[in-house]
């Protein structure tokens, strides 16, 4: 599974670029018969993307140019054995960058002079979605949860163990002289005398030094991210990476058990408790203000007024519905949107334009059940002034 962040879709958001861009997403099976059915799905999107550019006028080179990740990814059979729940991909000559994901995605694609984000706003936004750190010395796994699952991400260069960045002794004598590897601050040896208690305190700077590689790494990888994030491991280990975190959205309370007997399912089920209570006390704060704020001009449910306010940086809190999400109450995929050509597709590209630009004003959005959007429509906002 890919991370997706904020400064992600900052980037997929940014305008002025007059290159066609295409934006592809279906939904996804992890395991199970659908996995077969999946890179048919993807065949047809793309190949209807794909007649879209021929009725344009498009030569097959140019065609080959924008869509050829695409059409890799089609025919990659092995590619299709690690999807999850959700498949996103972004296109534009010369780039494009692909996400799976760990929620479901309508089937739509689009075409235009931008990306179309909304459908991956529930999993960067203030949804159930949660980061989870499972520590230890032998093993460190980062997932990415919701209500319904975690599922873990690949962490790339970031260490996984302590055997990965300290070099082990040979032999023993009464000076122990450890060579860190390279990657650990500090470098050279650590010597020590004897044996003991200093063997004890060698070992407690190796451990040390582990955890603020992975926290120097987590901090360099999670960038633009703000899930929260619930650490779980045995007490002395929380204390120790507490010192060194560089995320600042790690919740206050932790799993205090070692992650190395827990299976990812028994991880979600430890963590989830303190993931709930927190949401649930953020969205309500929120939603308590744009009660207060409703019928004073700082607050609104008009959609053309809120996509106005964010255009301009104004919105501070933006409550949109993505269960179900406008891109997903359509219908039949259509053959491919042509972003600002069909009035069938205005409302949600508002949206989108409206939860991107919150986003990248640095505004809180919260993805929510329709039900629960304040003001009684599918968005509101709070506005700072």
């Amino acid at each position: 599974m890919d991370l997706l962040t904020k400064t992600d879709l900052d980037q997929l958001a940014e305008r002025g670029r007059p290159d066609l861009h295409v934006s592809l997403f279906i939904p996804t099976h992890p395991s199970g018969a659908g996995t077969k059915a999946d890179p048919i799905r993807w065949k047809n999107v793309v190949g209807r993307v794909e007649q879209l550019l021929v009725d344009r006028g498009w030569r097959e080179p140019e065609i080959a140019e924008l869509l050829g990740p695409a059409r890799e990814l089609r025919d990659d059979r092995l590619a299709w054995n690690y999807m999850s729940d959700g498949l996103a991909m972004f296109l534009r000559p010369g780039w494009h960058r692909m996400f799976r994901v760990p929620a479901g995605v309508p089937e739509v694609a689009t075409v235009g002079d931008r990306f179309v984000v909304g459908p991956l706003l529930r999993i960067v936004t203030g949804d159930s979605h949660f980061l989870l750190l499972a520590l230890s010395q032998r093993n460190v796994r980062l997932l990415e949860g919701s209500l319904q699952r975690v599922e873990e991400l690949e962490l790339g260069d970031v260490p996984t163990s302590l055997r990965e960045v300290i070099e082990p002794s040979e032999g023993r004598s009464e000076t122990l002289a450890i060579p860190l590897r390279s990657g650990s601050r500090g470098g050279g040896l650590a010597v020590f005398y004897g044996h003991g208690a200093a063997g004890d305190d060698l070992k407690q700077i190796q451990v040390r030094d582990f955890f603020r590689q992975v926290a120097d790494g987590l901090r360099d990888y999670l960038t633009g991210q703000t899930l929260p994030m619930v650490l779980v491991g045995l007490d002395e280990t929380l204390s120790l990476y507490r010192e060194v975190n560089g995320y600042p959205n790690v919740v206050e309370d932790a799993v205090r058990q070692n992650p190395d007997q827990l299976s990812a399912e028994e991880l979600h089920a430890a963590a989830w408790p303190l993931v709930e209570r927190g949401l649930i006390d953020l969205r309500d704060q929120a939603v308590s203000r744009f009660e207060e704020r409703h019928g004073t001009g700082l607050a609104s449910s008009n959609p053309a007024r809120i996509e106005e306010a964010a255009g301009q940086g104004r919105v501070e809190t933006l409550f949109l519905a993505t269960e179900p999400w406008c891109w997903e109450q359509l219908g039949e995929p259509a053959s491919v949107v042509e972003l600002g050509a069909d009035d069938a597709f205005a409302h949600c590209e508002l949206l989108d334009r409206a939860a991107v630009d919150s986003l990248s004003a640095q505004g809180d959005v919260y993805a929510m059940p329709a039900a629960e959007v304040p003001g009684g429509g599918d968005v509101a906002a709070i506005f700072r002034y």
